[in-house]
């Protein structure tokens, strides 16, 4: 067999909603990187940890948001190794064009 690398690339479970607040200044980048999991988000991140797709993966890694730690800690904790977190995975910036 040859050797090949899989990449799963998951998106972070449900995420809190803070419905008072729209995240439009740039100081607000801050506080969307601190934007937890709800109950349910939690619940389905340990779900979705034990498909078998996610069983025996040798490394883990996610961006700095405290919401995709979240989830990827069940994948870790079920695998048994770390997860290496990278700031380069985060949320990019765009200009809007017109």
């Amino acid at each position: 067999m040859d050797n090949y690398t899989i990449l799963y690339l998951i998106r972070h479970s449900l995420q809190l909603k803070d419905l008072g607040n729209i995240l439009t200044e740039e100081d607000s980048q801050i506080k969307n990187e601190k934007i937890i999991l709800t109950c349910e988000g939690e619940k389905k991140a340990e779900e979705l940890s034990k498909s078998e797709e996610l069983q025996g993966i040798s490394e883990l890694w996610s961006s700095t948001y405290v919401r995709a730690i979240s989830t990827a800690k069940y994948i870790a904790q079920n695998n048994n190794i770390k997860i290496n977190i990278d700031q380069r995975l985060n949320e990019r910036k765009l200009r809007k064009f017109r």
